[in-house]
């Protein structure tokens, strides 16, 4: 039996089930497991989910109610149809009467556990407040910051050319907005390290300055090279058209774009004088050789140079919002120590440091609860940063048993939560590595949810569409590798990385279901035929709960809900009635009377 498993489990798939399953096969085995099982999910909607799928599978169990997990609980773990019975009463009543140790809970909840255990430690007030949302101590410090203006020269000339920078993109020059606007960069995490390790300002300037000047040099160089080779065309009485088509005609180019990437047949001329001729006219074969060897050195000087250029710009382009970001971040902190404060966000990262300097076996007897299995739910979310505080409670957990100890669920192609630091890499790949070879991976094929028409819709869809973006990254990488902008190793790196994140889109219809189901896609140029497609649907047989509409945006959920509630006014017709409630109806402002 492998240590840790890892479902890759589609929409539908059944994965809240295998989730269950397992954990009631746990307890069933062992009736005081229960303290030392923790499931983890990603917010608190699918914590109660799970915990309600749990305890209602126990009791079905329990009071001999029929219960899907019987058969594979009297199959798997060997166990005949009294003694799970008799065991899921034990269970039961263990767990009602020491509900506190019933662990499913947040990714969040769990990492504020231990960091309340490790109070002392980490020199925290005992008091301390959690902060969910951010966005009222960001308003605080943006006001702080400004305030600090007419103490500070050095930060009133920084953000007169902030905001001087902002007028120029055509962007509010509302210095406020602008700081809070940058601000919402501080959260993510892939800023963090960058935010808590910056430069001075006075000496992010002088990187800017020192790479600036580079990258001038370069370009100077290039345009001094194509000058010198044009005064040799000019000198033996050519001109552009006497050469074979993008040849010395990027010569000319480069004078006055000396970041413009060498063409295949510029490329060619650096490496053949040959490349230079054309059918009806031959250049001088000495010119042909200068003209080799000087477009070899701007080639050179280009590939040496090209992510260089690309670097300066971006610095001079974001390093007056970096050095913000920076006095943002020191005021953010500030504030939430004079408030005794602590951003709900904040947590991995004070955890990370001490985590990564002990032992699980410490972690745990601080904490006061040892856990032996782990379950984490849709960990295709996982941040980087929370995937290292786990590893090393993984690591104890699986180091302990043969059984399986860590049973990991998620699906690539679900990747959401980029914006809170979600890393789809990890389920992919590096949770494999690091949880080493006694690590099984299990694709969930089955789609229990949807009929199989829509089923083999939606393989043949995101076939297609994988294939078309597949190819179409790959192209963008064999040019920026070709031009220099990447290296052929970071290219062979992301080379068909959807096709790899996809390789198991495909899933099964349920066994023995009808070839049922529908699909119809209707194309239009103003308006969705909502009513239309609802009145189609009433007449076949289907009723109004049947119905979902779905939209990619409140606005235009918004409009929908607007045409129904029109319809459901003015329909006189009986066999289209329905009735509807939107949120938006519910306000006061928007009943008629009003």
């Amino acid at each position: 039996m492998s240590r840790a498993q890892i479902l890759s489990a589609s929409a539908g798939s059944g994965k809240t089930y295998q989730l269950a399953y397992k954990y009631v096969r746990d307890v069933l085995v062992n009736p005081q497991s229960y303290r030392n099982i923790i499931a983890v999910t990603f917010t608190n909607k699918a914590t109660k989910e799970m915990k309600s799928r749990i305890l209602r599978e126990i009791n079905n169990l329990a009071s001999g109610d029929k219960s899907n997990y019987m058969t594979a609980l009297c199959r798997e773990p060997g166990l005949d149809e009294h003694t799970v019975m008799e065991r899921a009463r034990t269970v039961r009543t263990n767990i009602l009467h020491d509900y506190s140790r019933f662990t499913v809970l947040t990714i969040d909840t769990f990492f504020q556990r231990i960091l309340r255990a490790f109070i002392m430690e980490l020199g925290i007030e005992l008091d301390y407040t959690i902060e969910l949302d951010p966005t009222a101590i960001l308003e605080k410090s943006t006001d702080a910051l400004i305030e600090e203006i007419n103490n500070n020269r050095e930060l009133q000339q920084w953000l007169v050319e902030f905001m001087q920078e902002r007028m120029d993109e055509d962007k509010r020059w509302d210095i406020r907005d602008g700081i809070l606007e940058l601000g919402s960069k501080l959260f993510d995490e892939q800023n963090k390290e960058y935010i808590r390790n910056a430069e001075s300002k006075a000496d992010l300037k002088k990187i800017v300055n020192l790479t600036a000047g580079r990258a001038r040099a370069s370009k100077e160089k290039i345009v001094a090279l194509a000058k010198k080779a044009i005064g040799q065309i000019d000198e033996a009485g050519l001109t552009a058209s006497d050469f074979r088509k993008d040849t010395a005609s990027y010569l000319y180019t480069v004078v006055g774009q000396p970041t413009k990437a060498p063409t295949k047949k510029a490329r060619e001329c650096a490496v053949s004088p040959e490349i230079w001729h054309t059918q009806k006219k031959q250049i001088p074969a000495a010119l042909a050789d200068n003209l080799t060897k000087i477009m070899a050195e701007i080639c050179d000087t280009y590939d040496l140079n090209v992510k260089r250029w690309n670097t300066s710009d971006m610095l001079r382009a974001n390093y007056r919002s970096f050095a913000l970001l920076n006095d943002l971040y020191d005021k953010v902190v500030e504030m939430c120590d004079e408030e005794n404060l602590m951003l709900l966000s904040e947590t991995k990262y004070i955890l990370s440091k001490f985590i990564a300097g002990n032992d699980a076996p410490f972690i745990y007897e601080k904490v006061g609860t040892r856990f032996d299995r782990f379950m984490i739910d849709e960990f295709q979310d996982t941040s980087r940063k929370e995937w290292e505080n786990f590893l090393p409670l993984l690591h104890n957990a699986m180091s302990q048993t043969t059984d399986t100890s860590v049973l990991i669920v998620g699906d690539v192609k679900q990747s959401i939560y980029r914006w809170r630091g979600g890393d789809w890499k990890i389920l992919q790949r590096d949770a494999i590595e690091a949880l080493g070879k006694d690590t099984e991976v299990i694709s969930l094929q089955d789609n229990y949810r949807s009929l199989p028409v829509i089923v083999g819709f939606n393989n043949d869809v995101i076939g297609k569409v994988v294939k078309y973006d597949n190819d179409l990254l790959n192209t963008q990488l064999d040019e920026a590798c070709f031009e220099g902008k990447i290296s052929a190793s970071l290219k062979n790196e992301l080379h068909d990385t959807l096709s790899n994140a996809y390789t198991d889109y495909r899933q099964n219809a349920k066994k023995g279901e009808p070839e049922t189901g529908h699909v119809d896609i209707t194309l239009y140029e103003e308006e969705p035929p909502v009513i239309e497609r609802i009145k189609t649907l009433l007449d076949v047989g289907f009723k109004p709960k049947d119905i979902m509409i779905l939209t990619r945006t409140n606005s235009e959920g918004n409009k929908i809900a607007d045409v129904l509630l029109g319809f459901m006014h003015d329909n006189k017709d009986p066999r289209y009635g329905f009735d509807i409630m939107t949120q938006e109806a519910l306000i006061i402002g928007g009943a008629p009377v009003v």
